[in-house]
């Protein structure tokens, strides 16, 4: 890992523990993270203040993208207490896969996602942590569910949990196939074939918010 790497991960994890997680407001996301970033007014917000330091978004088109990702990330994750946050960072650093490097670790995990949308998702993820409603354990399958499955697949994932062995027949092939590819699904082994059927780890994906 380069210094800056690592000194941007210093950063992130100071920006966890502090009361600087405030929702900088949906409607100024929905204008654009762009539109964040290049606000006079919004950059005198802690929140895009210290986003903006960590990155210097002037800087590279990945910095910007990572930038626009972590102000969406931390967004979601100002409701979480602030005492919340600090103890999932340390309860984080105390597990060996994480060992220390919460904010390096959160920069790989958001610059694997996709979409735009995808670390509000993770933010959920970390808050269902902070608030010991999933393990470490469940946190990393999801993520990496999350990680794997195709954005403009999830909004299908209630109606694929729910679906008769009929509805999950006639359901897109590449759909359950993705849903397979990230966990989500698994053939049931059944006659002709089996069906695609829903894991614990869907149900579970589904019950922390991620898909509705």
């Amino acid at each position: 890992m380069s210094n800056i790497e690592s000194k941007r991960g210093e950063g992130i994890t100071s920006v966890l523990r502090s009361d600087s997680v405030i929702g900088v407001g949906k409607e100024y996301l929905e204008l654009g993270v762009d539109a964040v970033l290049d606000s006079e007014v919004l950059k005198d917000v802690p929140l895009v203040n210290t986003v903006v330091g960590i990155f210097n978004v002037a800087g590279t088109f990945r910095d910007h993208i990572l930038a626009a990702k972590l102000i969406r990330f931390l967004n979601q994750l100002s409701d979480v207490k602030q005492q919340d946050r600090v103890e999932m960072v340390e309860r984080l650093n105390e597990d060996g896969k994480f060992s220390g490097r919460v904010g390096s670790a959160l920069i790989e995990i958001l610059d694997r996602m996709e979409s735009e949308k995808k670390p509000e998702l993770a933010a959920r993820c970390f808050a269902a942590y902070a608030k010991k409603e999933i393990s470490f354990e469940e946190l990393r399958r999801i993520l990496l569910a999350l990680e794997r499955v195709p954005f403009f697949d999830i909004e299908q994932l209630a109606a694929f949990s729910k679906a008769m062995p009929f509805d999950l027949a006639q359901m897109d092939e590449a759909m359950l196939l993705a849903y397979v590819n990230a966990g989500l699904g698994v053939n049931n082994g059944g006659f002709d074939g089996g069906l695609i059927v829903p894991t614990k780890l869907c149900q579970l994906f589904i019950k922390i918010g991620l898909a509705s």
